[in-house]
Formats: C-alpha cells, sequence, structure tokens
C-alpha cells in the first residue's frame, strides 16, 4: 500500500502541476485558448488509446514494471519541453506522457483495490483519492505559480521529479504478475463485443456521471486560469476540499452505499461548477471551489466504487472496472479541456461555466434514471440492498 500510496502522489503532483501550466505555456507560444484546450484534449486522447490494452500489458510485465514504465513516460518529455516552442511538437511530447499517464492511472485503481475486500474498499479508495487530492493540493497552484512568472524550466524539471516518485513507488509492489484478465469467450469477435458490452452495462449510469463530472473538472482545471486573477488560491481550495471530501466519501461509501453518497456529491459539484463564473468575485469564486472540490471527490469514490461493485470479485473484474472507469474520467476531461476552449472564445466565462454545470445535472437525471431499471439494480448491491 505504502508503494502505491508514493506513486500516485508522485503521478499526480506532477500530473496536476503540468496541467495547470501547460495552458499558459501554449497560450505564450501562440496557440491560443483554443490551442490550449486542443493540448490538454491531446494528452487526455493519448490517454483512453492506451487504456484498454492496459489488462494485457499489466499481466505481461506485472505491477512493478508496469507502473515503472508509466513513470518513464510521464517524466521523460518534461525533460525535453524547455526545447520546444510548437504546438505540433508540444502535442508529441503531450502524446507520450498521456500513454504514461493512461497506465499509470488503471494501475493505480485496479492494484489499490486488489490489496482489499469489497466491504472495505470504499475507505481504501478514499485514502488512495485523499493523496491524490493532496498531490493536486501541491501541484495545481504551483503550476499556476511557476507558470506566471514564466518559470517553465522549473515547473518541467519539477514534474521530472515527480514522476520518479512512481518508479520508486514501483518497487513496492511484488515481482510476480497482476492477475490475469478473465477468461473470455474465444469463438470470436461477435461474442467478444457482446460480453464486453455485458460487462460495462450495468456501470453504464456511473460511468455516465463520471464522465459529466470530469469533464466539468477539465473545464475547471484548464480554463479558471485564463479566466480569474484569484485562480491560484481558488485551485487550492478545489484541491484541499477534495482531500477531505476523499476521506470522508470513502466511510460514507462503506456505511451507506455509493449509490446514497453519489447524488448528493453531483449536486454539490454542479453548484459549484457553476460558481466559477464569478471570476471577479474572489470571495464566492473561492467558495465555489471549494463546494466543486468536495462534491468532485466524492463523486470520484462513488462511481468508482459502484462500478467496481457491479463486476464483483470475478477474477480481472476489477481491471474491467478500472479500465473502463478511467476512461470515463479521462475522455471527461478531454472533452472538457476541447470543447471548453471554442464556448469561451464565444461566451466568456458566464457562459462557459454555467453551461458545463447544465451538463452535469442532466447527466445526474439520466443516471437516476438508469438505475431504476431492473437489470441496472444491481449496480452497488453489495453496499446499497
Amino acid at each position: 500500500m505504502a508503494g502505491a500510496l508514493l506513486a500516485a502522489f508522485g503521478g499526480f503532483a506532477g500530473f496536476n502541476l503540468m496541467l495547470s501550466a501547460m495552458p499558459a505555456y501554449a497560450v505564450r507560444s501562440g496557440a491560443g485558448p483554443s490551442g490550449a484546450g486542443a493540448l490538454t484534449a491531446t494528452l487526455m486522447a493519448a490517454t483512453l488509446v492506451v487504456q484498454p490494452f492496459t489488462p494485457w500489458l499489466f499481466a505481461r510485465l506485472g505491477r512493478r514494471h508496469s507502473l515503472a514504465l508509466s513513470g518513464a513516460l510521464l517524466g521523460l518529455p518534461c525533460l525535453a519541453l524547455p526545447a520546444a516552442s510548437t504546438l505540433p511538437t508540444l502535442s508529441a511530447l503531450a502524446v507520450v506522457r498521456g500513454l504514461g499517464f493512461g497506465l499509470f492511472v488503471v494501475a493505480g485503481v485496479t492494484f489499490t483495490a486488489e490489496l482489499f475486500p469489497s466491504g472495505n474498499r470504499g475507505r481504501a479508495i478514499g485514502w488512495y483519492g485523499a493523496v491524490v487530492g493532496v498531490a493536486g493540493v501541491l501541484g495545481a497552484p504551483l503550476g499556476i505559480a511557476l507558470a506566471r512568472r514564466e518559470a517553465y524550466t522549473l515547473a518541467f524539471a519539477l514534474a521530472a521529479g515527480t514522476a520518479a516518485l512512481v518508479l520508486v513507488g514501483s518497487f513496492g509492489f511484488p515481482r510476480a504478475g497482476a492477475p490475469a484478465r478473465p477468461a473470455g469467450p474465444r469463438s470470436g469477435r461477435p461474442r467478444t463485443l457482446h460480453g464486453t458490452w455485458r460487462s460495462l452495462r450495468p456501470m453504464t449510469g456511473p460511468l455516465l456521471v463520471e464522465t459529466a463530472s470530469t469533464t466539468a473538472y477539465g473545464v475547471v482545471f484548464t480554463f479558471l486560469p485564463l479566466t480569474a486573477s484569484a485562480a491560484p488560491e481558488a485551485l487550492l481550495a478545489t484541491q484541499a476540499s477534495t482531500v477531505l471530501s476523499r476521506l470522508g466519501a470513502g466511510w460514507l461509501i462503506d456505511r451507506y452505499g455509493g449509490r446514497q453518497v453519489l447524488v448528493p456529491a453531483v449536486l454539490v459539484t454542479t453548484l459549484g461548477t457553476a460558481a466559477c463564473a464569478a471570476d471577479h468575485e474572489p470571495a464566492l469564486l473561492l467558495s465555489g471551489t471549494a463546494l466543486f472540490g468536495a462534491g468532485f471527490g466524492a463523486v470520484q469514490s462513488a462511481t468508482l466504487v459502484l462500478a467496481m461493485q457491479a463486476v464483483g470479485d470475478r477474477p480481472g473484474g476489477l481491471g474491467v472496472a478500472g479500465v473502463a472507469w478511467n476512461v470515463a474520467f479521462d475522455g471527461g476531461t478531454g472533452i472538457g479541456s476541447l470543447a471548453g476552449g471554442p464556448l469561451l472564445a464565444l461566451g466568456g466565462p458566464s457562459a462557459l461555466y454555467p453551461a458545463t454545470a447544465a451538463v452535469l445535472a442532466a447527466f445526474l437525471l439520466l443516471d437516476l434514471r438508469t438505475a431504476r431499471r431492473p437489470d441496472s439494480r444491481n449496480c452497488g448491491a453489495v453496499q446499497d440492498k
């Protein structure tokens, strides 16, 4: 567990630092807000591409080597960034970092969940998420501060250094390979696709909410540094409240169930997202981003636990849930980063953040509708009966 937490801190500290610093670096390079958003979207697209292949990679390389590879792919491109100034070059390096991040995030949640039985998984994921939040508390505001001082070389060096912690943390895992993937049907592609859909169907509602919540995350973390002078303080408030929320939500999920935590968490996230439009009202902005962090942290824990409960403890099931949840997380982040740029250019913050909040509210309603279906009620049944 110690190795997993050290790797989580290193990987996410560097990720949040770069996520906050790179938009300003892209704008300085002449890419504009849309180019800054496209750069983050490129990172997340590469992350999405590699994630479906991670169970295969884990089974062959094992936990230790898989995690070490992810750290190398995250850190090495940062060393080349000071020499990169054009959008195509930045995008190419973002692709490499995205591949590393895709390996890293699936490994983190899957390997951590495998260490605990389902009844204690909420708290385990809560602790993991809290470490991720602490990494964000340090990384995101630091990235903004360094970007505003144009200390990009230092920012990139720090990101490479934190990625090295992923390599160190990998030695906390055994040399043995990851659990084998579930034995699937081998009679042809149609049955494989059908089996995949059957595995994913119980998770549909939580995964839709996860996608919508991380769309808001992508919008807030990509564009708040460009729209609010109090962005460093606001993102610090977001990350601090996320840490506390992840810890508290883990306990509540194990006690009351993921579904009972998810609905109020989404409502709080929606309010916080809309409040980000108050970019010239520091007090309201800080309150809103604190709400956003509190709701967002609980949403992450609840959707992940619900997804894992949907597949049960069958061999490889946690790997399927981990991949699906991370695809939803990264896909949503990429959507928010890509779609937010044009919307910001057209309507400004007063259009961007309320529209994002409306999307999140709509996906909550869709999830509630999905949860009422008879074939979806087993999602979270372990804790939500």
